[in-house]
């Protein structure tokens, strides 16, 4: 009985810590400058993307919600210190 409640147990962790894996880590802590992002941002907008959603992650990335120029659901992660993509992840319509 009580292996069994130990693979339990370890599956629950393996499980609950999977959700954080994803999220990718840009910095240390969040930065004063906002410049780079911004740009990249706007750079994104002239090209055809449309964001409903921004926040800040875990791993301190800005992270975009919206859809890009033809309509696919788009999350994009953005590092505040210099603006660069540093994953995106596209759901096709």
């Amino acid at each position: 009985m009580n292996i069994r409640h130990l693979t339990v147990a370890a599956v629950a962790l393996l499980i609950g810590t999977s959700a954080f894996a994803d999220d990718p880590k840009c910095t240390a802590a969040a930065p004063q400058n906002t410049q780079p992002a911004a740009s990249s941002l706007r750079t994104l907008v002239d090209a055809g993307f449309m964001f409903e959603r921004a926040k800040v992650t875990k791993g301190n990335c800005y992270e975009l919600k919206g859809t890009d120029k033809v309509g696919n659901k788009v999350e994009i992660y953005l590092n505040p210190l210099d603006g660069t993509n540093v994953k995106t992840e596209t759901k096709k319509i």
